[in-house]
């Protein structure tokens, strides 16, 4: 079975091995950027959960996907 693109903010923090604290910093920094590495779940909704692309963030850190 093919693993999703896209992932909630706690699987991305566990398959990323870093807290979410330590993630949100990363986007604050620059890091990572919404539209590349972060979406909204339900773009229609000012509050909506995040989306977060595995590949897109492992390569932004450095990391091999």
């Amino acid at each position: 079975m093919d693993e999703p693109l896209w992932l909630t903010t706690e699987e991305a923090c566990r398959r990323l091995a870093i807290s979410r604290s330590t993630l949100f910093e990363i986007r604050r920094q620059g890091l990572l950027r919404d539209g590349r590495h972060v979406v909204p779940k339900n773009p229609g909704c000012r509050r909506s959960r995040l989306l977060w692309h595995l590949q897109r963030c492992e390569l932004a850190l450095g990391r091999q996907p």
